[in-house]
């Protein structure tokens, strides 16, 4: 596997991969199609992105860090279905992908997740923290958070592997694993309207929940949907709030609430 002449800042998550076989196997899970476009975040001197570069349709890569860049240039300077991009991935315009992937700077896990809850891929296979991917999918009374709801709202998740510590160079402070996140096919209705309302994060929970009300087709009109919130007899904290800002306990009570509305 090929090394690099950069120095790297393990404490700016600057962890290369390098075992040529978990990288093969990374590269399994991601179930890259040949007709497929990839979008790798963070792909530093371009190891995973050799991997998976002969699999994809087209693979478009977001590296942040300047100092990478020549090194991505110079080792796929031959290949005419990559683009690389030096930019902020968290902030960035995300182009249209199918698979996302990446060995996921440990310091954005989960701002970055946050991101992939407005993205239409058909899978994301990353590299995170062991730690993060236990409250990905921990149950109630386990640690179990905001996270970990939503995360399992808008997902099947699947834990592959745990990775060595020798499989970096620098090896990383915490134990890291591959999980793959794909959108879940089996939500009711009411799970497909907490979906459109997550989506609508900077919009206040009233306006936001009639809109994901009618996009869900629970109902049909603006006067429909704000009738059925009305019936939701939500606090005004709550109809008041960002969507981004509700509590784990604001969405089960609206979970619940309208569960008992669509269903009942």
């Amino acid at each position: 596997m090929t090394r690099f002449n950069v120095a790297v800042n393990p404490a700016n998550d600057e962890q290369q991969l390098i075992d040529p076989d978990v990288i093969k196997r990374f590269t399994a899970y991601s179930e890259i199609q040949p007709d497929e476009t990839v979008l790798e975040i963070g792909p530093g001197a371009g190891n995973i992105t050799e991997s998976l570069l002969p699999h994809a349709r087209y693979l478009i890569c977001i590296e942040k860090n300047q100092k990478y860049i020549p090194i991505l240039e110079s080792r796929f300077k031959d290949a005419d279905n990559i683009k690389i991009i030096n930019d902020d991935a968290l902030k960035t315009y995300l182009p249209k992908h199918d698979r996302l992937v990446s060995n996921l700077p440990y310091m954005i896990s989960e701002a970055f997740f946050q991101r992939t809850l407005l993205l239409g891929f058909k899978s994301a296979t990353f590299i995170v923290p062991k730690g993060f991917a236990k409250t990905l999918q921990a149950e109630p009374g386990e640690k179990y958070t905001k996270l970990s709801w939503q995360a399992q709202l808008f997902y099947d998740i699947t834990q592959h592997e745990e990775v060595s510590f020798d499989a970096y160079l620098p090896e990383p402070r915490v134990s890291t694993t591959i999980i793959s996140l794909k959108p879940r096919s089996d939500q009711s209705k009411t799970e497909k309207v907490l979906v459109e309302l997550l989506q609508q994060g900077d919009k206040y929970t009233k306006n936001a929940l009639r809109e994901s009300l009618i996009r869900s087709e629970v109902c049909d009109t603006k006067r429909e949907g704000k009738r059925l919130v009305t019936d939701l007899e939500l606090s005004e904290d709550v109809l008041g709030s960002w969507v981004s800002r509700l509590s784990l306990e604001d969405l089960k009570i609206l979970e619940e609430k309208l569960s008992s509305e669509i269903t009942g």
